[in-house]
């Protein structure tokens, strides 16, 4: 098919024709060209002209790529924030619950003000000026006469000083990536390439399944995850009032720290044993239906590995053997072929050999047995002793 359309030129001509007509293009022509040009355009192809495309496909999937992960970065951050202006949030209500009847009039005013402004614009893309009326709510909280009396209510607005500093560290923490925990990173780093990668390469299948076993990816339930989320929030906030106390100003302050250190611990202490249920319960339903676990998973990769890596040795082994024991008319063998005879390698081969054992007899016979881990453990680190001391 033959036909004309208006362009600027000829790249964009051929872009509306692929893009907007679905056109399989063989060449493009400036109308006003003399016949002899046109002749030799017709030779010419548009092959050049699909090579630029194809590099402004390519230039336009890697910058929506950029786009999308400032994006999910973006998401994350004011997903982190809001969490944090709605405990801010909940705590001031709960000291203006407590506290109302002996506050100046005047100042809790201010503080409902101050909230209500919060709450208004809580959902803003603008993250820096949300924080900000947040700390300006906080500091006002840490440095306003607020109560009526204040020298007979001492304790309460210590507590209150020592929640809103506490706060107040909390939010400024969350201002930077590195407030990510590392069972944090790991998992955004397994969301980047083995979730949301519909092609991941071996290495980050490898590291993705090291990874899976070691912070429990494939047992992380909703429950679970929002347990985890409490402890880090709990841990967060343990460090800080930890801070605050060897930062005391008065005596007061530090009682009051201590205080506050103490429920904080006991609430670690609590939110653990609930993970360690709701893991084992998880744990228990995987074994009923004879699902693999996240260390199952992790050991069959490691059994694997181990499997190449003998194999791969005596393939090295023999061909090595072979290749010296024979007279091939060469003057000079490789120094490679005589690596087999380090001693180095030899322990190390002898050790993986035992592990391997071990691992098998493990996976194949008694995959679920505690009781046979007890007994196949020593026997293997015995018999690698054995090895170092008599080889």
């Amino acid at each position: 098919m033959v036909g004309t359309i208006q362009a600027e030129n000829d790249y964009a001509a051929f872009s509306r024709l692929i893009t907007e007509y679905a056109l399989e293009v063989e060449y493009v022509i400036d109308n006003n060209l003399p016949e002899a040009k046109k002749e030799k355009e017709r030779k010419k192809g548009a092959f050049s002209l699909y090579d630029k495309y194809e590099e402004e496909q390519q230039a336009n999937k890697a910058k929506e790529s950029t786009d999308e992960k400032d994006l999910r970065e973006f998401e994350k951050v004011q997903s982190v924030l809001k969490q944090q202006i709605e405990f801010v949030l909940s705590k001031v209500k709960e000291m203006l619950d407590l506290y109302e009847k002996d506050m100046k009039p005047e100042t809790k005013d201010k503080i409902k003000k101050k909230v209500e402004k919060i709450l208004r614009i809580k959902n803003s893309t603008n993250l820096d000026y949300i924080r900000k009326s947040t700390e300006e709510l906080l500091t006002y909280l840490q440095k306003e006469e607020i109560f009526l009396h204040e020298e007979q209510r001492i304790k309460e607005k210590t507590k209150m000083l020592v929640e809103a500093q506490g706060m107040m560290m909390q939010l400024k923490k969350g201002k930077s990536k590195s407030s990510l925990s590392i069972s944090d990173s790991l998992r955004q780093w397994y969301q980047e390439h083995i979730t949301d990668n519909d092609n991941p390469s071996s290495i980050d299948k490898f590291a993705g399944t090291i990874i899976a076993a070691l912070i429990g990816i494939h047992n992380e339930t909703p429950e679970i995850l929002e347990i985890k989320q409490e402890i880090s929030t709990n841990n967060d906030r343990l460090k800080q009032f930890i801070i605050m106390y060897f930062q005391a100003p008065s005596p007061e302050f530090k009682a009051e720290t201590k205080e506050s250190i103490k429920n904080l611990w006991q609430t670690r202490k609590k939110l653990k044993k609930k993970l360690k249920a709701e893991m084992q319960k998880i744990k228990e339903q995987k074994i009923q239906s004879n699902e693999a676990t996240g260390m199952e998973k992790l050991l069959s990769e490691i059994h694997s590995f181990t499997g190449w890596l003998l194999t791969f040795y005596l393939i090295y082994y023999f061909a090595s053997i072979y290749a010296v024991s024979k007279d091939f008319g060469i003057t000079e063998i490789p120094f490679f072929f005589y690596i087999y005879r380090s001693a180095f390698l030899k322990y190390f081969l002898a050790t993986l050999f035992l592990f391997h054992s071990a691992l098998s007899v493990k996976l194949n016979f008694f995959k679920r047995n505690e009781a046979a881990t007890l007994i196949i453990t020593p026997v293997f680190l015995v018999s690698a002793c054995l090895i170092y001391f008599n080889f």
